[in-house]
């Protein structure tokens, strides 16, 4: 039974991999066994260790079964379990970062559009309209209301539109108002880019400016 349980060290702490065809009473009488005949005296410090389980799934019982017997026969502390097969959760967690939704229309005031992901709207933004986006924001047109990008943290995300008076862009948890006289008298003709430099300011550019700070964006292979 021990065939299907290897323990290993890594530059990041211990691994532990069980078997993939091994059946759940298998992998918990060869980790006992296992995990016994390893020890080799008490240690201080508890030990972290990720478990990777293959192509499998286990249900919430399975994983408390595995985290209480290595932590009960070792010295180690279960973080967490890896695995190659992904749930239908994040499929679509991940389905829905990896898109871009679009949309033409007009964000009129009290109104805001949620979205998991990027953004493209093809529009206005008027004043007390609201955009709240996981991902990145694109505006073609005027922005005059609210946009948050990467509200669940993430500091890569940026925006791009005509930010007008009374606009405030907000990225992940840094914010930028144009709400001042000077932006009140200004009419911005040009599409301009907001983004968190290196210091997490919050940052305004060109729009040529993206293509350096996020290569990634612009996937474009013809051209010459």
């Amino acid at each position: 039974m021990k065939r299907y349980i290897q323990i290993k060290g890594t530059k990041d702490g211990i691994s532990i991999s069980l078997s993939d065809v091994a059946s759940i009473a298998e992998l918990e009488n060869g980790l006992i066994q296992h995990l016994k005949e390893q020890q080799t005296g008490m240690q201080d410090q508890k030990l972290a260790v990720q478990v990777h389980i293959g192509n499998r799934l286990f249900t919430e019982e399975e994983e408390q079964k595995i985290k209480a017997i290595i932590q009960e026969n070792s010295q180690m502390e279960v973080k967490g379990f890896t695995s190659n097969v992904m749930t239908k959760q994040a499929a679509k967690k991940w389905k829905e970062a990896e898109q871009i939704f679009s949309l033409a229309t007009v964000v009129r005031s009290g109104q805001v559009i949620n979205v998991p992901g990027d953004l493209l709207l093809v529009g206005d933004i008027n004043p007390g309209g609201a955009i709240r986006s996981t991902g990145n924001v694109y505006i073609l047109g005027n922005v005059k209301g609210i946009i948050h990008a990467g509200i669940d943290g993430d500091k890569k995300a940026v925006v791009t539109g005509k930010f007008q008076y009374p606009s405030q862009i907000r990225i992940a948890g840094e914010i930028r108002s144009f709400d001042d006289e000077e932006s009140k008298n200004k009419v911005e003709e040009n599409i301009l880019t907001a983004y968190l430099d290196d210091k997490n300011e919050l940052m305004i550019d060109s729009l040529q400016i993206l293509r350096k700070i996020r290569p990634e964006i612009s996937n474009f292979q013809g051209g010459q």
